[in-house]
């Protein structure tokens, strides 16, 4: 991953890394929110659908009289909730079981080898301190 051969300073090779690193972590997280949007929208969904289907069954449907959702309303509600947290909480779980693994490997390289020219550098200012340790 080193940029050795293209002639940069490692100053720049070093500012390149982090901008590398920043671009493809920003795309891990991204697809991370994605899935994390799907599933906490399909859990919501399901909250919802399961405390209006317990209305239904505990006979409490006239409390949703008071703003105008009949019982045959609330029933295709409550089925719509139903229906719309499973299809969020099978993208969300397929959206993650199909992530691009190759990015964290990229980005562990890059992150590696940002690590080795930090090393490098530090070792090329130490010896530009003390020279006379170089030649020994």
């Amino acid at each position: 991953m080193r940029l050795r051969d293209s002639g940069l300073s490692t100053d720049a090779e070093l500012r390149t890394l982090r901008e590398s690193i920043s671009d493809v972590g920003h795309q891990i997280d991204s697809y991370k929110t994605k899935v994390a949007g799907a599933l906490a929208g399909g859990i919501f969904a399901l909250l919802l659908a399961a405390g209006a289907f317990y209305d239904l069954a505990a006979g409490k449907s006239g409390v949703w009289l008071l703003v105008g959702i009949t019982r045959e309303n609330l029933v295709w509600i409550a089925s719509g909730l139903a229906l719309a947290s499973v299809v969020l909480l099978t993208s969300g779980l397929r959206l993650r079981t199909r992530r691009d693994r190759s990015l964290y490997e990229k980005l562990d390289q890059m992150e590696q080898a940002y690590a080795d020219l930090v090393a490098h550098k530090d070792t090329e200012s130490n010896h530009e301190r003390n020279p006379s340790e170089s030649q020994q």
